[in-house]
């Protein structure tokens, strides 16, 4: 009987201590739980990434589009980006000039 009972308590350590180790390894193996956490986290972010990179590339598809055919576009951002004025045209600033010293 103390056999059979020696026998059953040394199964269940040799399980619990295998079970321990079979989880460690899952776990942190190179092709683990926590790499593959690790992956999804990082495929979440650059499918972000690109879906953001996407969105701008078409608003500056757009804004090429309009430069190229839009001339009233042309115009604004030539009087806006490049302080460009027509002919007999002035500008009066009427801002507060700054302070020197401070």
């Amino acid at each position: 009987m103390k056999t059979t009972l020696r026998k059953y308590k040394l199964i269940v350590i040799t399980s619990i201590v295998t079970l321990i180790v079979l989880s460690i390894w899952i776990y942190f193996s190179p092709y683990g739980l926590r790499n593959y956490l690790d992956m999804r986290a990082r495929l979440t972010k650059v499918s972000t990434e690109v879906n953001n990179l996407k969105q701008q590339n078409k608003a500056l598809r757009l804004e090429i589009r309009h430069l190229q055919s839009d001339p009233a576009y042309q115009e604004e951002i030539a009087r806006r980006n490049f302080h460009m004025l027509k002919r007999n045209e002035m500008i009066f600033d009427f801002s507060k000039p700054k302070k020197k010293g401070r």
